[in-house]
């Protein structure tokens, strides 16, 4: 009977990773074979195989790993970006999913000097009250994997330079919410520089009742 809970707990894990897949390439939330998604279950880790394209994920595109990042499962080589996963589940045990994008406005945040404002609206105000920039490294390096692992228990959205971004939270739903509400967060910033439009955020005092009274959420640690 364990074999089968096992086998059910599995499935599903892969199924919403291959549904996540899909709803990123709808959004055109990355491109080409840009993009990595892992799910934490226990001490294992699930994570899209070297080269996938997110928007056709199979059973057979995913890998499982120890928190070390031995493969216990799978025939393909795990992402190159694997590391970058694991320092976020090893340094925050309340993360269960993780996905790194290379959204257009994200990226294009990403690669220029504009100073982000978060405070927008609701979302905003909860999923982006601490993102961070971090500066570029080679994909795939364990130079990268270190510097998330410096910053990933300070917020839930990094930004990194000429690269993307990377979302991680308890669920995958709270992932997809937050990459869709920082992607929608640059473009307002953006648009309104092109436009030379002043974009007003709420007050910090409001900001912070409104996070610490939990309208919205209750307020992360």
């Amino acid at each position: 009977m364990k074999k089968r809970k096992d086998g059910d707990a599995m499935e599903k894990i892969i199924q919403e990773m291959i549904d996540t897949g899909k709803w990123i390439m709808e959004k055109q939330l990355t491109w080409g074979t840009s993009g990595n998604i892992s799910a934490r279950d226990g001490e294992l880790v699930y994570v899209t195989a070297s080269g996938t394209v997110l928007g056709d994920l199979r059973e057979e595109d995913f890998v499982v790993c120890s928190l070390d990042g031995d493969v216990v499962r799978g025939e393909k080589k795990p992402s190159k970006e694997t590391g970058m996963h694991l320092e976020v589940y090893r340094k925050c045990p309340d993360v269960h999913a993780v996905i790194h994008t290379s959204p257009f406005y994200g990226t294009f945040c990403a690669c220029s000097e504009v100073e982000l404002k978060t405070n927008l609206f609701i979302e905003s105000m909860y999923y982006d009250e601490h993102i961070l920039k971090i500066p570029y490294y080679h994909a795939g390096s364990r130079e990268l994997a270190e510097a998330v692992g410096r910053v990933c228990d300070k917020t839930h959205v990094i930004l990194m330079e000429h690269h993307g971004i990377l979302v991680y939270d308890r669920s995958m739903s709270e992932c997809r919410t937050a990459l869709d509400v920082t992607e929608n967060v640059c473009k307002m910033n953006i648009l309104a520089r092109m436009g030379g439009i002043g974009l007003l955020e709420v007050e910090p005092d409001t900001v912070r009742r409104f996070l610490e009274g939990g309208y919205y959420k209750k307020r992360r640690s």
